[in-house]
């Protein structure tokens, strides 16, 4: 009997389904979805027979349904207004009721992906700052709705699933639900929720512990750097692709290229969204770990994600790693991560200012924050919210002086400390710290710094003629100072990329 339970679940998973079974909506379609608004809305689903006359009701708007070889059906509806009114979304066969979605609304929609510092449940920080527990009990939001997908990976890695597994549905949040969601993704949708007043729903896809190499469609590694990582890891040359420039450890099945993505992405695909949130790189940065190129494999997932959706402007908003004491790689992952805001429609939540003494900090809720606050300026254009803080663009060097200018244009610098309740306080008169200069013979020396207007005058006593600058390159620069006006900390940055540090330090 096992036996054949687990032929029939492979044949399943692969998109082979059987014969005979009644025409039924996709499983990421269940009671208490939210649809993007603003957009069409596809809608799809399985067991369509050749022939079958099957429509799919939206509300009041009926559309006729295309049956597809492969037993998949599909409609498209216009776009809608956001709504908090509910409707059914129901399937008919010749004009009879065979399946119905309750309590669907319309509104904003999110795709979170990433490691653990993604998937840390609300509970995990509940735990380490029992303080949040306010902000629990206050999150009584039935239009706030998730979806967690937890499909393992495929016995065949390299296969796309074309439906989803395992169990899973809709949650509205409420202090008892928000409990298990993902602690970024559901202070990112309450954020979101309070500011647009629409109905926000949150897909969480993400996996503890997994390098970026597993979330990418394999498709996409089709640069000369990628291919080798992907040819090495389907022929099982692990120890090779480990040992090779911006290589990656694979660990288990699920770190394999484009394991996680076949699994938990492609069966969703072409779900409506408005965009993506990305927090990883801690298992591409991690002892004995390469973190050189991370910014192109960043390029490579932004990349293939919006194209999978067929839209290549979509919104990809991500979080720079925090301070972490042991980490040596961190303090190169976080200059690549930051080069990536050279792709259009990224932004980046810089955390280098929040504590947390373990690769899991707690406090989550300012990361949430900073993300909603890029979502908002730059995919809502919500007037008086800044995306970010400042984010070096070029220096110029004036003899032994150094002047740093900053993006965005215009942003008004200052030196800042944050409390212990999250606030920035301005501190005048106080030099900027973890300000540092190199020469020609590329060894770097501490400099003073300050704050000039809009950009930053850096000297150091020790170099001369100095060529490159670089900012709060440490594993955790505790005191960095350097902050917009808005309260938003300055990302650490190295001119020189080839002068950072990436070899994590040997116990």
């Amino acid at each position: 009997m096992k036996a054949n339970f687990v032929v029939l679940l492979s044949l399943f998973v692969v998109g082979v389904f059987p014969a005979g079974a009644s025409p039924r909506f996709a499983r990421i379609f269940s009671d208490h979805i939210v649809l993007q608004r603003g957009g069409e809305i596809p809608v799809w689903g399985w067991d369509a027979e050749p022939g079958m006359r099957l429509k799919v009701r939206l509300g009041e708007i009926e559309e006729e349904a295309t049956i597809h070889e492969d037993r998949r059906w599909s409609v498209s509806f216009p776009p809608r207004k956001a709504s908090d009114e509910a409707v059914a979304l129901i399937l008919l066969k010749d004009d009879e009721e065979i399946a119905k979605v309750n309590d669907v609304l319309v509104g904003e929609v999110w795709l979170a992906a990433g490691q653990s510092n993604m998937q840390f449940p609300v509970k995990g920080m509940l735990k380490g700052l029992p303080e949040e527990q306010t902000w629990i009990d206050s999150s009584d939001c039935p239009r706030i709705r998730f979806r967690r997908i937890g499909d393992p990976v495929l016995d065949d890695r390299r296969t796309e699933a074309r439906e989803l597994v395992s169990g899973g549905e809709w949650i509205s949040m409420d202090p008892q639900s928000v409990l298990g969601f993902s602690a970024v993704a559901a202070g990112f949708a309450r954020k979101l929720h309070e500011s647009l007043a629409v109905p926000v729903g949150m897909i969480d896809v993400s996996w503890g512990g997994k390098p970026i190499e597993p979330f990418i469609p394999r498709e996409a590694f089709d640069t000369d750097f990628l291919k080798r990582i992907r040819e090495l890891a389907d022929r099982e040359q692990l120890d090779e692709l480990a040992r090779t420039r911006g290589g990656v450890i694979i660990r288990n099945p699920e770190g394999h290229p484009g394991a996680i993505f076949n699994s938990r992405m492609a069966p969703i695909i072409p779900f409506g969204l408005r965009g993506f949130l990305w927090y990883q790189a801690e298992s591409n940065s991690g002892k004995k770990e390469d973190p050189r190129d991370y910014r192109k494999k960043m390029e490579s997932l932004i990349g293939g994600w919006r194209s999978r959706w067929a839209n290549h402007e979509m919104p990809f908003y991500y979080v720079q790693l925090p301070s972490y004491e042991p980490a040596t790689g961190w303090i190169r992952v976080r200059e690549e991560q930051r080069r990536v805001l050279s792709i259009p429609n990224t932004g980046m939540a810089v955390t280098i200012d929040i504590p947390g003494e373990e690769i899991h900090p707690p406090e989550k809720l300012p990361v949430a924050g900073r993300l909603a606050r890029v979502a908002l300026a730059q995919s809502y254009h919500k007037t008086g919210v800044t995306a970010s803080g400042p984010n070096y663009q070029l220096h110029t060097v004036d003899g032994a002086e150094v002047q740093v200018q900053f993006e965005p244009a215009g942003t008004e610098l200052m030196v800042g400390n944050r409390t212990g309740d999250g606030r920035v306080e301005e501190i005048p008169a106080t030099d900027l710290r973890w300000f540092e200069l190199a020469g020609e013979d590329g060894v770097w020396h501490p400099a003073k710094a300050r704050v000039d207007g809009e950009k930053v005058v850096v000297v150091s006593e020790f170099v001369a003629v100095p060529v490159e600058v670089r900012y709060a390159c440490r594993t955790s620069p505790q005191g960095g100072n350097l902050y917009s006006r808005d309260g938003l900390p300055a990302s650490p940055f190295c001119s020189r990329l080839d002068w950072l540090p990436w070899e994590d330090v040997p116990e």
